[in-house]
């Protein structure tokens, strides 16, 4: 007959025991801290978190909460504080992580990972107060309420108590040691802490032994750590990518080889200006992917874990950042995390990702995260909850997510929200256009790539078209360059221009007088009916869903909006649909169509969105019959298509804005470098009839963006005041006029920044309540039901919801998000669930011909969200 635990019998919740809980923890947060070295003050990752594995839930061995957990009922303890497990934990870990010899600062930090393992990290410089040093009653109390469990503790589970401690600190630090010393112990412990404050380097050692606690205490109880996908790392397999790579490489060069030599001999002379522009494209666009897949392989040899790619739209950027990053994860056995600025231009890139691997983002290779997409991955029918709990603690091994999700996590997550940093490790993280990132986090970002290069071990690669040099201005390090191509780029453009940039009247009177009226959408509407021709296409670019809406309704009033018939061809297929096929359907419904009009904004639901832009890539594509191929279309966007689209339109037309933003948006333009150059115009719109607002003030003044861009552009002028300026001087002194002009505006390399300044202070409130997102109104979320599975699956979600089945009703909610919607409005709404709308074949609730969207009381129609 086996000797039975001290710890048996013991609950950690309804159904499991605690002894299994804690070992399970303890294993779970092995795997996830596995080769995190030391801590910022020299103590052993691995051993810090053992520690707050056993000791976490010692609380749960008193009698106050063992009734709780077998009843549900707090009101048998005299106390319900004394149910409580959380706080007491902290303090016995406080003294165990001490015995072992841990600095002070680490043993703190583990202090507040136990406290708040259910709850989220505080300002932790006040909270502190809170714990040491005076004699307020409220402090007292606290004391009080933890000896009452101690003595509890003692009287009724000091052996099982002190197997957990033993196994906690490898036997060096038990219950009789934790009695002795007792809670005065602890208490000038963090009066000694609260005293001597917190270094830069504490709030980042918290925020992981925090994170990796709640991921590992998570894992555990929903079964997650049990999946073989926990511990192994399965990515896409990169030999697919590789194999594309050389596919796009068989242009043959002067020399009778092909791009595809470049793959071996990477650093090969390139063709010179002799050569076709399609030979000097075709070896840059291969040379600059295998330079940049050997380049961080080698720097990251040698000890560098922050890098950039600049390389213009259309030269292949994409394709480089991800293939130099998959191959280094593969070297690692990491994982690879993608961030995009915006939900709205994730698509493209998804659809890429699913076509080069032949996955599905609810494979356990691949997860694709925000806040609108279906983050789950299957592992096993009927669910059981661990598919979102997968996906949102990003164990998959190629994770395809928003700024939203990587930074904010990073900075001050929610309690679930932190399940992803452990995947950090040793990661190689893609940031693609990193100066979309709103000027109030530009600091922080220096601060957050030294985090997770330094405490992660992570590999960050900054990717964009327009070299921000955001981190150059900033403290922390400087990003080594993978691509060394831009003056070859650039030679390129100079003598094959793809297009040229025409300042409208409207912009260059305000330029030069900053006085005049800018130009009326009605009167834009007429310019655009003038400039498209028999089978032409343009794209106008808006700042405002309320701009992109009236222009739309100017421009259909003799033509066809592409998304006339979609809601009626999704009810009709109950949500199936196929681009080719709609196209049939439309044409078969308006045989006579002479114009086509696509509206495309972020109020339309992702589904119709994705749809809208499947159909216009293949009306677009001269390599695809459409029945619209050969009649005029006007497509009117807000910033959602300047980047992750690919797409090229003949023309384009953008509202005044930033010169980066320009210049992505140009990149819609020609993009197969065929003909002569396109024209980009640059106006400066109205607002729709009844606002009262100039749209790019409202999105881009009160950033003071448009200063340095109207700095740039007269350099770019000259004293001729051109109106006529090429793409190559856009790309080159255009956008770095804009940035130092930027950068000497806002002093960013002397100013003390808030963001960054809180991280290193330990404000974790501040950070988390700080977002990404600039807002300054109030949204609401809004189903947009159309079919009847979306209605069905509205209907089961409630019911869910109603019986408190929350796994189910988690499934359901994300099936839904590819039809929900943010709606700007005018005042905060009381519910924290979505309202509903629910449309038939055209709903004066939901307006997708003009883009406007979803349509409700109290709306706030002119802002872009």
């Amino acid at each position: 007959m086996t000797d039975q635990s001290p710890l048996s019998g013991y609950l950690a919740r309804p159904g499991q025991s605690l002894e299994k809980h804690l070992s399970g923890v303890d294993t779970a947060g092995a795997t996830l801290i596995d080769d995190g070295g030391q801590t910022a003050f020299g103590d052993n990752w691995s051993e810090v978190m053992r520690t707050l594995a056993w000791t976490h839930d010692i609380g749960k061995l008193t009698e106050y909460f063992q009734t709780y957990v077998r009843t549900g009922s707090r009101a048998d303890a005299p106390k319900a504080e004394l149910t409580y497990h959380g706080r007491f934990g902290g303090f016995v870990t406080l003294l165990a992580l001490a015995a072992q010899g841990m600095s002070k600062e680490t043993a703190a930090a583990g202090f507040f990972a136990v406290t708040k393992h259910h709850s989220v990290l505080p300002n932790m410089r006040s909270t502190i107060n809170e714990y040491g040093g005076t004699n307020r009653q409220h402090i007292t109390d606290r004391y009080d309420n933890a000896q009452r469990q101690l003595e509890n503790v003692d009287s009724t589970a000091s052996e099982a108590a002190d197997v957990v401690l033993k196994r906690a600190t490898g036997g060096t630090f038990g219950w009789f040691d934790f009695t002795t010393q007792g809670l005065e112990t602890v208490r000038a412990a963090l009066t000694d802490i609260r005293q001597s404050g917190f270094t830069e380097s504490f709030y980042g050692c918290t925020l992981r032994a925090w994170a990796t606690l709640v991921a590992a205490d998570k894992s555990d109880a929903s079964r997650l750590a049990d999946a073989s996908s926990f511990s192994e790392i399965r990515r896409p397999d990169s030999r697919a990518l590789d194999g594309m790579v050389r596919g796009l490489s068989k242009t043959t060069l002067d020399d009778g080889s092909t791009a595809a030599t470049y793959l071996e001999t990477p650093n090969k002379r390139l063709p010179g200006r002799d050569t076709s522009l399609e030979q000097r494209l075709a070896a840059l666009r291969t040379a600059s992917n295998e330079r940049a897949k050997l380049a961080l392989q080698n720097h990251h040899a040698a000890g560098d874990r922050v890098f950039e790619i600049t390389l213009p739209t259309g030269f292949g950027k994409t394709y480089s950042g991800l293939r130099a990053a998959l191959s280094l994860a593969d070297k690692l056995d990491s994982r690879v995390v993608y961030s995009l600025p915006y939900t709205s231009i994730i698509d493209q890139v998804d659809k890429e990702i699913q076509d080069v691997f032949g996955l599905s983002p609810l494979d356990p290779e691949y997860t694709i995260h925000h806040h609108l997409a279906d983050t789950r991955t299957i592992l096993e029918s009927p669910s059981s909850g661990r598919e979102t709990l997968h996906a949102e603690s990003w164990r998959s091994g190629l994770i395809l997510t928003t700024f939203t999700q990587l930074f904010e996590s990073v900075a001050g997550p929610q309690n679930v929200q932190s399940m992803k940093l452990p995947a950090l490790q040793d990661s190689v993280i893609l940031i693609d256009e990193p100066q979309a990132l709103s000027l109030d986090w530009w600091a922080l970002l220096g601060r957050l790539t030294e985090y997770l290069s330094d405490e992660y071990n992570a590999t960050i690669v900054f990717m964009t078209a327009t070299q921000p040099r955001i981190l150059e201005h900033l403290d922390g390090p400087d990003p080594k360059p993978l691509v060394n191509l831009q003056d070859d780029c650039a030679a390129l453009l100079t003598d094959a221009p793809r297009v040229t940039f025409q300042l409208h009247e409207s912009l260059q009177q305000h330029l030069d007088t900053n006085k005049t009226e800018p130009l009326s959408l009605a009167d834009a509407a007429d310019e655009l009916d003038d400039a498209v021709g028999e089978s032409t296409n343009l794209l106008s670019i808006v700042n405002t869903v309320g701009c992109a809406a009236e222009l739309s309704e100017h421009l259909t009033e003799d033509r066809l909006a592409l998304g006339e018939k979609l809601l009626t061809y999704l009810q009709s297929t109950n949500g199936q649909f196929d681009a080719e096929s709609y196209l049939a359907y439309l044409a078969e419904h308006y045989p006579d169509t002479s114009s086509l009009v696509v509206s495309l904004t972020t109020r339309l639901r992702p589904i119709d969105r994705q749809a809208l832009l499947q159909c216009l890539s293949r009306i677009l594509d001269t390599e695809t019959e459409t029945p619209f191929d050969n009649i005029p279309t006007i497509t009117v966007s807000t910033q959602l298509i300047e980047a992750g689209v690919d797409i090229s339109f003949d023309r384009l037309y953008r509202d005044y804005g930033p010169i980066p933003a320009i210049v992505q948006a140009a990149g819609r333009c020609n993009r197969r470098f065929g003909g002569p150059a396109a024209s980009v115009t640059i106006w400066r719109l109205d607002s729709p009839n009844g606002a009262d607002y100039i749209p790019s003030q409202l999105i881009y003044g009160q950033r003071s963006l448009l200063r340095p861009t109207r700095t740039a552009l007269a350099e770019l002028r000259g004293h001729s005041a051109q109106t006529t300026l090429s793409e190559s001087q856009m790309l080159t002194l255009g956008v770095e006029t804009y940035y130092e002009n930027l950068h000497n505006q806002r002093r960013t390399a002397e100013r003390g920044d808030g963001l960054a300044t809180a991280f290193d202070q330990a404000e974790g409130e501040k950070l988390r309540n700080a977002s990404v997102v600039s807002q300054d109104f109030a949204t609401q979320d809004v189903f947009v039901l159309v079919t009847d599975d979306d209605v069905t699956t509205h209907e089961s979600y409630e019911q869910n919801r109603a019986s408190q089945n929350w796994v189910r009703a988690k499934d359901d909610f994300q099936q839904l998000k590819s039809t929900l919607v943010s709606v700007p409005v005018k005042e905060e709404s009381q519910g924290d669930q979505p309202l509903v709308v629910k449309v038939g074949d055209y709903s004066e609730d939901y307006d997708i011909k003009s883009g406007l969207g979803v349509i409700l009381d109290g709306f706030s129609g002119d802002l872009e969200v």
